[in-house]
């Protein structure tokens, strides 16, 4: 019969002192927070925190400046 690592810490757990388990929460707490700390943002994300500050028709002007015409289409 084989058993899931969940099944055996929990059987683990109910053998130890009240210090123990404090030790081992606090572990469990410094895993939690590494996982959280060590999340890398999706690019998603990090594009979503750009701003440019230019004015309405910045795209226009960067065209007429590299000699491109620009429609109203």
């Amino acid at each position: 019969m084989t058993m899931t690592t969940k099944k055996i810490i929990q059987e683990k757990l109910q053998n130890l002192t009240e210090e123990q388990l404090n030790q081992v929460y606090t572990m469990i707490e410094t895993l939690e927070s590494e996982e959280n700390t060590t999340k890398k943002p999706s690019l998603m994300t990090e594009l979503q925190k750009i701003s440019i500050d230019a004015p309405e028709d910045f795209s226009v002007q960067l065209a007429a400046r590299f000699g491109r015409e620009v429609g109203e289409d």
